[in-house]
């Protein structure tokens, strides 16, 4: 019989099991995913990114009259907690990097989320635009941002973070490392999470938790191991019958090969971890099809260099295009099947079933 999990305690709000599903944009997480992973003991996560252009629960946005999305943002927030019923925890994932950043986080706040996932930069400010009893959850890739981070918000605003999410080069999506550093052992959760682990005992009892080739229990087991309390997943919460993506994006993952993940420089200046398509090959031989610019959406863009819009190509991976973007992690390969949410979760506690 095998150890039972730990629950995973975020402020006010406590999840049965430690298991978090990550916050996907643009389209990949919404209200279904999120609140039934928290309905079923879990943590559930909103991603805020391009919600106003993906958005079924209100009229969506126009750029001129909600360029940001809130609309979208609190009925996605108010659904998600209706699902969830009580249980676990809604998180919503909110950029650093996006440059409507505080009105989304007043929103989540004002909306009445659970916690606040943020990470493509360091929150520094963070705790100054949350009063209240929101959990506060920065996600780092080292140590060092780890510290500087905890530090800063002890020191100016007298708290700390409820949690803090590791993420290792082996996630989907944009990857915090360079690419000589993916491979790199220092880089490894292995060694990631007893560090940034040791950097937070200074500070308390705050949980880490692992993010980054998770797959089944196997893998918790190894994270909670080495000092983590809880992990993260994406691309397996992709593949369930509640992930709000379209079906295309889900057969494409059931039906990839090793060979079909690739690592590339997005328009947003970093590495990420996609799905090899015609679109990204047509890429990688600098054949792009030019664009204008609608949202403005990131503070530090480079899509004028690469003619194309990220935002644009991950929406169309939410509703099933040729032209989409599809983020997964390096075990995508891995995934055989779309399970409901509850199928997932059980067997993320108590194994896979025999090959």
């Amino acid at each position: 019989m095998r150890t039972p999990l730990p629950s995973l305690k975020l402020g006010r709000r406590t999840a049965r099991l430690p298991i978090v599903q990550g916050g996907m944009g643009v389209g990949i997480s919404r209200w279904r995913l999120a609140g039934t992973v928290a309905r079923e003991g879990g943590m559930g996560t909103l991603a805020a990114q391009g919600l106003g252009q993906v958005t079924d629960l209100v009229p969506r946005s126009d750029p001129r009259s909600d360029p940001h999305g809130l609309e979208a943002l609190r009925a996605e927030i108010k659904a998600a907690r209706e699902l969830a019923a009580g249980q676990g925890i809604v998180a919503v994932n909110i950029m650093m990097a996006i440059s409507h950043y505080d009105p989304l986080v007043e929103t989540a706040v004002d909306a009445g989320v659970d916690a606040i996932v943020t990470g493509a930069g360091l929150p520094m400010d963070l705790p100054d635009k949350v009063r209240g009893d929101v959990a506060l959850v920065p996600i780092v890739s080292s140590a060092r941002a780890a510290r500087t981070i905890t530090r800063y918000w002890a020191d100016q605003y007298g708290r700390v973070p409820e949690a803090v999410v590791v993420e290792g080069p082996r996630a989907g999506g944009h990857l915090g490392f360079t690419r000589e550093q993916l491979t790199a052992p220092e880089c490894q959760l292995e060694a990631l999470v007893p560090a940034v682990a040791e950097v937070l005992r200074e500070y308390g009892d705050i949980p880490v938790i692992a993010a980054g080739g998770i797959y089944q229990r196997e893998d918790i087991d190894a994270a909670l191991a080495v000092g983590a309390r809880a992990v993260q997943l994406g691309t397996r919460f992709v593949a369930t019958e509640e992930c709000d993506a379209a079906e295309h994006f889900k057969r494409l993952v059931v039906a990839s090969t090793a060979g079909d993940i690739t690592v590339v420089r997005t328009s947003v200046g970093l590495l990420g971890r996609v799905l090899r398509t015609e679109l990204i090959e047509r890429f990688e031989q600098q054949q792009f099809p030019g664009f204008k610019c609608q949202y403005q959406c990131l503070k530090s863009c480079v899509a004028h260099q690469v003619h194309y819009c990220l935002a644009d190509h991950l929406r169309d991976a939410a509703e099933g295009r040729p032209e989409g973007f599809y983020f997964v992690g390096d075990n995508a390969w891995r995934v055989r099947e779309v399970l409901p949410v509850r199928e997932l979760m059980r067997r993320l506690v108590e194994g896979e079933p025999p090959a």
